[in-house]
């Protein structure tokens, strides 16, 4: 289960194999943003060359390609799928041929591992019209696993100015979140780009968790434990859970929908939330922190 996904430079050998000593569930070798048009190939060939010899140490690998639109993009993917990457981030997604194109390559080019199974794709959703078709991307294909939300580019191309509780982008957030669940797959929030902020990420990642949020994408690694812990469900809340799931099999062996519990009225939706919790938090149990 992802909570976190660490954004690292292609190019930046020495910041890659920092990352994999951290906490975070998963890492993104970035080949678009984060590394210059003129390092664009030097830097694919150090991720392929890294996929192959390193020991990520069980965490997710995930490579942010180049626009699909650029010749780039698909080379991208194809060289990053033959290292046996784990998965594929599509930057700027916004149409079901972009996302038709990367899963092509997938199956084609993929080598099975010992994971036993296919890379994925996460759409990372930062133009207005990859927000607004977000359910139609999510659903375009099976080896979609999840969608990104994208503040910063959506901020630009929309002429938004988020202000610190960032209200004006809640929509677009919730949108993102919507179609995530209505296809089933997993929704992750954009990063906080303050990195010297402590106060001001635990708000946003408390926010994107009380919306519905799985994680979040993050810039920096000081930024690994506050999201971790975030999303993670409290020894509380799993006791509080557990005690919901006990006092409603009892009421239901009595033959009784609906009970009072603990000074609010509960029945089988509280339950099978509760019971979601649960399984969640055996999950992440097996990320350790």
């Amino acid at each position: 289960m992802i909570r976190s996904l660490l954004f690292v430079p292609a190019g930046a050998e020495r910041m890659i194999q920092k990352a994999v000593e951290t906490q975070a569930d998963a890492l993104i070798l970035d080949l678009e943003d984060a590394t210059a048009p003129e390092q664009k190939l030097e830097a694919r060939a150090t991720v392929t060359r890294l996929l192959r010899e390193t020991d990520f140490r069980g965490k997710d690998v995930f490579v942010r390609i180049n626009t699909v639109s650029s010749k780039l993009g698909l080379d991208d993917a194809r060289e990053a799928v033959a290292a046996g990457v784990q998965g594929i981030v599509i930057p700027k997604t916004e149409d079901h041929d972009t996302v038709n194109s990367i899963a092509a390559i997938l199956r084609s080019k993929w080598k099975k591992t010992d994971i036993g199974a296919s890379p994925k794709i996460l759409c990372l959703l930062e133009t207005s019209r990859g927000v607004l078709a977000a359910r139609e991307l999510a659903e375009v294909d099976d080896l979609v696993s999840g969608l990104i939300f994208g503040s910063a580019d959506l901020s630009r191309e929309i002429g938004c100015h988020p202000t610190e509780d960032e209200h004006e982008l809640l929509y677009a957030r919730s949108h993102i979140l919507m179609a995530a669940r209505a296809a089933g797959v997993s929704a992750y929030d954009s990063p906080h780009f303050v990195i010297n902020d402590p106060d001001g990420l635990r708000r946003r990642c408390t926010e994107a968790r009380n919306l519905g949020y799985d994680g979040k994408a993050l810039i920096h690694p000081s930024h690994i434990d506050t999201v971790n812990q975030i999303f993670k469900p409290s020894a509380e809340q799993i006791e509080d859970a557990e005690r919901l799931v006990a006092a409603m099999e009892a009421a239901h062996a009595e033959r009784l929908g609906v009970i009072l519990h603990e000074g609010r009225m509960v029945d089988q939706v509280h339950l099978d939330s509760a019971r979601k919790l649960i399984e969640r938090s055996k999950l992440y149990t097996a990320n350790k922190v």
